[in-house]
């Protein structure tokens, strides 16, 4: 029993200081990194605003007759396709008239063919000298009036077919129903809406913009736009319009963005932050990817310069304050950084001071440069 006491003992103390001697081995081993490079850029200024996503297209949809509501085929939050049906009203009698329409239309037309034949037949007889001119004329006005009369029922019929058609409300575009205001049953007035409708195949933003930066902001203007609710996210879009009407007690002036929306991501009421080019005069700027830097516990920010010294590199931090953004990449200020440095954007998160790295370059087409 001593002895095999004794084998466990031998045995549990070999595989501790084989645990530790793998371990030891791991830590000395260089961390696999990916390196981009510090940037000196001559880049646009920005202005930051705050904006809400707002609906590109909202309608209120009204039937154009008085009616009761026979079948309702929507709910809120249901997704409709422009002229998908959305209501239907009581049309039986609007129905009635268009079998009544058509009834004397098909009346109106064996009239007219029966005016041709006699005026036909007299226009034949004409040739053996057996038919007056007078009845000839007579004959002709009649197949006039016959015509009128079947133009007149024609137009009566699609009078009431349109009538009829109006008994059934469709949707307009693609969207969202987002409101109903009536249920099956129900007495619905023209004009009276009955469903809220809107589009989410691109969503705009209105934003507000200071008096002093009103006039440089362009019309197609790049703007980067980000969402409280969707951080990890970004959207690239264009500036459509500047209104120019201003607020009497703010000075700001709004701003219109429209962004295409396939996903279905962006909802109207959102937060948004947007980031918009102003013209004028490129400045010099230290540029980071935004990947690189990290954000410590107590808000302040750093990134990894990685240095190779006798073939080998190592990491160390440095603390940086960030400036402007631009799309993926961020200026970089009041930090002891120089254009070319090698800094770590990929695997940044458990790295320690002087720890050995290997470094792989990350391809340099995401230049801030090269995306304008």
């Amino acid at each position: 029993m001593a002895n095999t006491t004794n084998s466990w003992s031998l045995f549990a103390t070999a595989l501790i200081l084989a645990l530790f001697t793998h371990q030891q081995a791991l830590g000395d081993a260089p961390t696999p990194v990916t390196l981009a490079e510090v940037k000196r850029e001559a880049l646009l200024e920005q202005t930051v605003l705050t904006g809400t996503t707002i609906p590109w297209r909202r309608a209120e949809l009204s039937v154009q007759v008085d009616g009761l509501v026979t079948e309702l085929f929507v709910d809120e939050g249901a997704s409709v396709k422009a002229g998908d049906p959305v209501l239907a009203l009581d049309a039986r009698l609007a129905e009635l008239d268009v079998q009544t329409g058509q009834a004397r239309l098909r009346e109106a037309a064996t009239r007219h063919q029966d005016a041709k034949r006699v005026r036909d037949e007299l226009l034949e007889l004409k040739r053996s000298q057996h038919a007056s001119k007078t009845d000839i004329q007579s004959a002709i006005a009649q197949v006039e009036i016959a015509a009128a009369m079947l133009s007149g029922e024609r137009a009566a019929l699609a009078s009431a077919r349109e009538l009829a058609d109006r008994h059934r409300l469709t949707a307009p575009f693609a969207g969202m129903v987002i409101a109903k205001h009536v249920e099956v049953g129900e007495w619905l007035k023209r004009d009276q809406a009955a469903v809220e409708l809107i589009a989410l195949e691109k969503l705009r933003i209105r934003a507000v913009v200071p008096q002093r930066d009103y006039p440089r902001v362009a019309d197609g203007a790049r703007v980067l736009v980000r969402f409280d609710a969707l951080p990890a996210l970004h959207f690239e879009g264009r500036v459509l319009a500047r209104i120019a009407s201003g607020d009497d007690r703010s000075r700001t002036f709004p701003l219109l963005i429209d962004l295409p929306n396939p996903e279905g991501l962006l909802a109207p009421g959102m937060s948004a932050r947007v980031e918009v080019e102003l013209t004028g005069d490129r400045r010099e700027a230290l540029t980071v990817p935004r990947d690189a830097v990290i954000t410590k516990s107590d808000g302040s920010r750093q990134v990894w310069r990685v240095v190779t010294e006798a073939d080998v590199a190592t990491a160390n931090p440095v603390k940086v304050e960030l400036g402007r953004a631009y799309g993926d990449w961020v200026e970089v200020v009041g930090a002891d950084l120089r254009a070319g440095d090698r800094i770590v954007m990929l695997g940044n998160e458990r790295l320690r001071p002087g720890q050995p790295v290997q470094p792989h370059d990350l391809a340099a087409s995401s230049r801030p440069s090269e995306r304008r």
